[in-house]
């Protein structure tokens, strides 16, 4: 009679899994700063640490409880960032500070990306654990989305620390002189890393503003696209300076002011007199004419460097002026000298330096081809 065999078959008790997801740096989200232009967190310095946890309980004791996240098998992580319909590809570094993001041998993924306010990085996690006691595959799966948020409460003004009008007095030397602006926001000025400036001047002949001109305009020293413009007063006539300002992650909240800087004089008289022989006598032979010019502070010093004087002399009234020349100080002998005789001036005030201008528009230079300058009357003679 033939042997009935029957088989048995050992069970074993399912494992007990424990699955979750470890934050181990950085952030899930992050903020924007449309002035600045940076995010915080950054990423490319603090990078978005994430590992999984896997952590294993076997009721027989076979399997030692602990994390078997590493020894998980098929794991894969998907990167997706979305900007509107579109998917933008992520680059996939070859260690922790290379690349979007970056996967090591204990499946630990580093994100490096920064995300924008209008974009969204959307990341999954599979990973499979194989039981072989009881040939068990177990699948766990993780998602999560990272966005950015818009921190930044945007009140941009633009100081121009300087007067709206600025006159010069040629009796003081400014030489090289500072006009300095700064980007606010909110009471704050931005750095010139997040701030651009440019400087321009308004050109009288057509009524528009255009950019300073290196070569041209001989007051303008450096600084035309910095916060600092810094412009030679000796060339300084009646210029008028805009500046322009915008935070470098936004130009559409640009900005503007503008100052005039002219050459003043201010009030100032001319007087011309007979310094001695004022009554004539047979004895005399000759008067010195003398021409002084005086403001609020008293006579000025060597008027000549600031003012082009020109003396007359007349014979009487009725008698048509003669030059005595350019200058302050004029002998006139006793010969025309004749008790009537009047001494009259004209004082005209000397512009800035600016370019010696033949009559053919030709402008003098010299060897190195910057223009001549020089200093000229602002003013026509007028006599009776």
């Amino acid at each position: 009679m033939k042997m009935k065999v029957t088989g048995g078959r050992l069970l074993h008790p399912s494992l007990s899994f424990a699955f979750s997801m470890l934050e181990l740096g950085g952030s899930k989200q992050q903020k924007y700063n449309i002035v600045l232009g940076t995010f915080v967190p950054d990423r490319t310095l603090t990078p978005y640490q994430l590992k999984p946890k896997l952590i294993v309980k076997d009721p027989e004791g076979n399997i030692p409880t602990g994390d078997y996240a590493s020894a998980m098998k098929n794991v894969v992580w998907t990167l997706r960032l979305i900007d509107g319909k579109n998917v933008v590809a992520l680059t996939r570094g070859t260690s922790a500070t290379t690349g979007d993001y970056y996967v090591d041998t204990v499946n630990a993924l580093t994100i490096r990306r920064n995300v924008s306010t209008v974009q969204l990085l959307s990341v999954d996690f599979h990973g499979e654990f194989y039981n072989a006691a009881r040939r068990e595959t177990s699948e766990f799966n993780w998602h999560k989305d990272l966005t950015t948020v818009d921190e930044t409460e945007t009140n941009i003004s633009l100081e121009l620390r300087f007067p709206s009008k600025m006159n010069f007095s040629p009796f003081k030397n400014y030489g090289k002189f500072p006009i300095e602006a700064a980007l606010m926001n909110g009471g704050v000025p931005l750095n010139k890393d997040h701030a651009g400036y440019k400087w321009q001047t308004f050109e009288t002949s057509n009524k528009s503003w255009r950019d300073i001109d290196t070569a041209s305009d001989l007051w303008y020293v450096s600084g035309k696209d910095s916060s600092q413009i810094t412009v030679d007063v000796d060339f300084i006539q009646h210029t008028v300076l805009r500046v322009l300002a915008w935070p470098k992650s936004d130009p559409t909240q640009q900005q503007g002011a503008s100052t005039l800087l002219r050459r003043w004089y201010g009030q100032w008289e001319d007087t011309y007199e007979f310094a001695y022989a004022k009554f004539l006598y047979t004895t005399t032979r000759q008067t010195k004419a003398v021409a002084k010019v005086t403001n609020r502070q008293g006579d000025i010093k060597d008027p000549q460097k600031y003012f082009d004087i020109q003396m007359f002399y007349r014979e009487n009234d009725k008698a048509e002026w003669k030059s005595l020349g350019n200058g302050t100080e004029f002998v006139v002998q006793r010969e025309l000298l004749t008790g009537e005789h009047q001494l009259g001036g004209v004082c005209r005030e000397l512009s800035a330096y600016k370019p010696i201008v033949l009559h053919d528009g030709t402008i003098l230079a010299d060897t190195e081809g910057k223009p001549i300058v020089g200093r000229f009357p602002t003013s026509e003679i007028e006599t009776e």
